[in-house]
């Protein structure tokens, strides 16, 4: 995409039902472009089932470009850390065989959970999760779902807050990869690895740096002015693009998890993706 005339509006990090937002790939298409968003970065957790049909969906419009990306899950030092991978080739075998691996790390960690759960006196039946995740990557907010539907808590937030947080009982720690794995892993299929939502993990950045980080997302929706410029310095310090999104995962969600294109992104962090991917190859 050559430099546009007029100021688009970016959001590159998004989820669709594919994991665990609200929409279908096809509406969260239409709800971007109601916002005005025209580059959108489709990024699952774990899983790149949502982006053949939002790139579809995005083409029979022609006025939204969608940045494919997915949101690989890690532990490190007892808490969990996310890694995107941006512009991911997600027909290649190799980055459907790596994206199944944090996948099947998913549904054991769902396992895990509730046979914690089971041992705490709130039991949840794997069918009843698995039915309520679907075609989806099972994560902790459809064990968080099911608890709800078990009268165990009465809201989402309470299972979170009782049992599923990661200083919580029922907390089960990823096993598929560390943070600094991943980010190996991810440029070996020739994607673009950028540390998101930093802010609470930023030590670990100088650690990612050897490993091939590329970026971290300075621009996210949860984070004030004065966190995001304190964000987009550290990376300038290390020479690292700088993205952004709202990690968007439906329009009844709260805070910055509804906020779609509500960032100002600058979009010469696009070309600048593009660039590291083409340097990649």
């Amino acid at each position: 995409m050559s430099k546009p005339t007029k100021k688009l509006r970016v959001d590159l990090h998004a989820h669709t039902n594919a994991s665990d937002g609200e929409h279908a790939p096809e509406e969260l298409v239409d709800i971007a472009r109601a916002r005005g968003v025209t580059v959108l970065g489709i990024a699952d957790h774990d899983t790149l089932a949502g982006i053949e049909r939002a790139v579809t969906a995005a083409q029979q419009y022609g006025d939204i470009e969608i940045i494919p990306a997915v949101e690989f899950s890690t532990d490190w030092e007892k808490r969990e850390i996310h890694v995107l991978a941006y512009l991911v080739d997600y027909r290649d075998p190799a980055t459907i065989a790596l994206a199944d691996k944090f996948r099947e790390g998913r549904l054991g960690r769902a396992q895990k959970i509730l046979a914690k759960l089971d041992a705490l006196g709130a039991p949840v039946e794997f069918d009843a999760v698995a039915a309520i995740a679907g075609d989806a990557a099972i994560g902790r907010p459809h064990v968080a779902r099911a608890l709800v539907q078990a009268g165990h808590v009465a809201t989402i937030q309470e299972a979170f807050d009782k049992y599923l947080a990661s200083d919580k009982p029922a907390y089960v720690e990823y096993e598929s990869a560390s943070p600094h794995q991943a980010v190996e892993m991810i440029r070996s299929v020739g994607a673009v690895p950028v540390l998101a939502h930093p802010l609470e993990v930023k030590r670990i950045i100088p650690e990612l740096i050897p490993h091939g980080l590329v970026g971290i997302e300075c621009y996210y929706a949860q984070y004030n002015e004065r966190e995001q410029r304190e964000l987009v310095d550290l990376a300038k310090q290390y020479g690292l693009i700088q993205t952004g999104g709202s990690d968007f995962h439906g329009l009844h969600r709260m805070g910055h998890m509804s906020a779609l294109g509500e960032l100002n992104v600058p979009f010469e962090v696009v070309e600048k993706l593009k660039e590291a991917k083409a340097r990649l190859k």
